[in-house]
């Protein structure tokens, strides 16, 4: 997550000038708000779990 505090650096990879012009306009974005923030965190942990267990699934 690019708001997360420990991030730093973001790479892409675009192959065209469209892609790179697409992959820019995150920097005009609004910031989430902490309601997004938390609603894709949430997500996040079903998905992938909350990094408690290497097979963590919250979802059965």
């Amino acid at each position: 997550m690019l708001q997360n505090p420990a991030t730093h650096l973001a790479l892409t990879a675009p192959k065209t000038r469209q892609q790179l012009e697409a992959n820019l306009t995150v920097l005009h974005t609004p910031l989430l708000s902490p309601q997004e923030v938390a609603s894709w965190q949430e997500y996040g942990d079903l998905i992938y779990g909350t990094g408690q267990d290497a097979f963590d699934t919250q979802w059965i």
